[in-house]
């Protein structure tokens, strides 16, 4: 994986032949951090989320912040976890040192917590040369930090298996005729489409901004739902681990 001049993540260098595979993503995390202070897409959410999935026959990869991995339930430990920080602080806003600390406590806590992370993920796909760094040193097997839509001037990128995200959460909130067209364009470029899900979409949110909480609830499962059984006719999903064999 490279960057290209812009700082951008070069569309070209995820080409190849290992088409149609797509690694559904879940962010867990409190509720629109950082505008909301509760934990229903943890308390009420996760639980029709794993649901939907059991439904649908796949398995997603979770990136969990070292907080909400106190409210985990039991039946996750079967699952891929990564980790997705301390509290979503955004790690690009510490001083250098600081955010290497935090990746630290926030891996301690979840090893602690008896998880084992392969994957990390920083929060709001922001990372910094030195948290990417602290991962590596960490002993990762993988990142899943940057985001094809963003820009990262000056990010430098450590030997480290990285897999971007390739849409923006929202995408999947759309109905269902405007989402598996901008998926299907990405599946059909792409060798792995990595898609993501915040677990507060799947309640309903107030008091943020109007991306934030637009088809939340039921409508966001049940466009989630149709989605991936669509998607299911098409591709091949993945866990990220399960795509590292092939790099």
């Amino acid at each position: 994986m490279h960057l290209g001049k812009n700082g951008q993540v070069n569309p070209s260098s995820l080409r190849g032949d290992r088409l149609r595979k797509v690694a559904l993503t879940v962010d867990l995390e409190g509720d629109a951090p950082p505008f909301l202070s509760t934990w229903r897409g943890m308390e009420e959410g996760l639980p029709s989320l794993l649901e939907l999935l059991e439904e649908v026959g796949i398995k997603a990869t979770f990136f969990c912040t070292a907080e909400a991995a106190r409210k985990l339930p039991r039946e996750m430990r079967g699952e891929e976890v990564g980790c997705h920080g301390l509290s979503h602080e955004r790690l690009d806003h510490l001083p250098p040192e600081e955010g290497r600390e935090r990746v630290r406590k926030a891996t301690e806590e979840m090893r602690r917590l008896g998880w084992r992370p392969k994957g990390f993920r920083a929060p709001n796909f922001k990372p910094t040369t030195q948290v990417l760094e602290e991962v590596r040193g960490l002993g990762y097997s993988y990142d899943s930090s940057l985001a094809i839509y963003k820009f990262y001037p000056g990010l430098r990128l450590p030997e480290l298996p990285e897999f971007p995200n390739t849409l923006p959460s929202s995408v999947l909130r759309l109905p269902l005729p405007l989402s598996r067209r901008i998926v299907g364009w990405c599946v059909r470029h792409f060798p792995l489409t990595v898609l993501d899900y915040h677990v507060w979409e799947a309640v309903e949110v107030e008091g943020v901004r109007w991306d934030l909480k637009f088809s939340t609830g039921k409508t966001s499962l049940c466009r989630l739902r149709e989605l991936l059984f669509w998607l299911g006719k098409r591709v091949e999903f993945v866990t990220l681990s399960e795509m590292l064999p092939s790099l």
